[in-house]
C-alpha cells in the first residue's frame, strides 16, 4: 500500500511540473513578437516632433512707435517677431514691409484730371513710416497742400489694398499709408507695391481739393 501510494504522488507531482513547464513555455512564447513584427516595427518611421519655434525679441529700430503699438493691437498674439524688414507670424509664415521706394529720398508723383494737376513727394524714413507732401493746383494756383508724416497701417499684413488705375482701369496692389496727426485722420497716402510701386493714391473723399483725384504716377 504504501508504495503504491508513494508511487502515485510521484506520478502526480511529474505531472504538475510538466504542466508548469509547458505552461510556462506558452507563456514565453506568446510575449516574444514574430519576426515579421520585429521586421515591420524596425521600417516603420520614428514619430516626429515639432521643433518648438521661438520668436525674437521685437526690433523696432527701423519703425515708429505709434507703428510698433498699433502692430501688436492689430495682431493681438504673442509668437510673432520683427526682423529686419520681415514681419514673422510663425514658422512658415511672414511678410515683408513695403520697401519698393529707396530710403531717404524724395520721390514724386504726378496726376492731371478735370483741369487739376495733384503732385504727391513722399519719403520713405524707415520700414513703416513716410514723409509726405501733396498739393493740387488749378490754373497755376493752389488749391490745397498739406504735409506731415504717416505710419503703415498695421493690418497690412492681412491684405493689401486694391485700388483702381483711373488711366488703365485696372486694379493693382498697393499699401495704405495713415496720417499721424489727428488732424489728417481724413487723409490716406497709398503706394503701389512691387511693380506697381511706380503708382499712388490720395484719398480724402472729405476734402472737395482732392475728392476724385487721379492715380498718380512717379516722375
Amino acid at each position: 500500500m504504501n508504495v503504491k501510494h508513494l508511487s502515485a504522488s510521484s506520478l502526480l507531482l511529474g505531472l504538475l511540473a510538466t504542466a508548469c513547464t509547458s505552461n510556462k513555455s506558452l507563456e514565453q512564447e506568446q510575449a516574444q513578437p514574430s519576426a515579421e513584427k520585429i521586421t515591420q516595427e524596425a521600417a516603420a518611421p520614428a514619430p516626429t516632433r515639432k521643433p518648438a519655434y521661438r520668436l525674437a525679441a521685437l526690433d523696432t529700430a527701423h519703425f515708429s512707435p505709434s507703428f510698433i503699438r498699433g502692430l501688436k493691437e492689430s495682431i493681438q498674439r504673442e509668437s510673432y517677431a520683427v526682423r529686419g524688414k520681415w514681419l514673422i507670424l510663425s514658422a512658415t509664415d511672414s511678410i515683408a514691409f513695403p520697401a519698393d521706394l529707396p530710403a531717404q529720398q524724395p520721390v514724386t508723383y504726378t496726376g492731371t484730371a478735370q483741369g487739376r494737376t495733384y503732385q504727391l513727394t513722399v519719403t520713405r524714413q524707415n520700414y513703416s513710416t513716410i514723409r509726405y507732401a501733396a498739393e493740387v493746383k488749378q490754373a497755376g494756383k493752389s488749391l490745397a497742400r498739406t504735409t506731415g508724416t504717416a505710419d503703415l497701417n498695421p493690418s497690412f499684413y492681412t491684405a493689401a489694398e486694391v485700388p483702381v488705375d483711373t488711366q488703365t482701369q485696372t486694379a493693382y496692389g498697393a499699401y495704405e499709408f495713415l496720417p499721424t496727426a489727428a488732424r489728417q485722420q481724413d487723409f490716406a497716402v497709398l503706394i503701389g507695391i512691387g511693380k506697381d510701386a511706380d503708382k499712388a493714391e490720395i484719398y480724402a473723399s472729405e476734402l472737395a481739393a482732392w475728392r476724385n483725384a487721379p492715380t498718380l504716377r512717379r516722375k
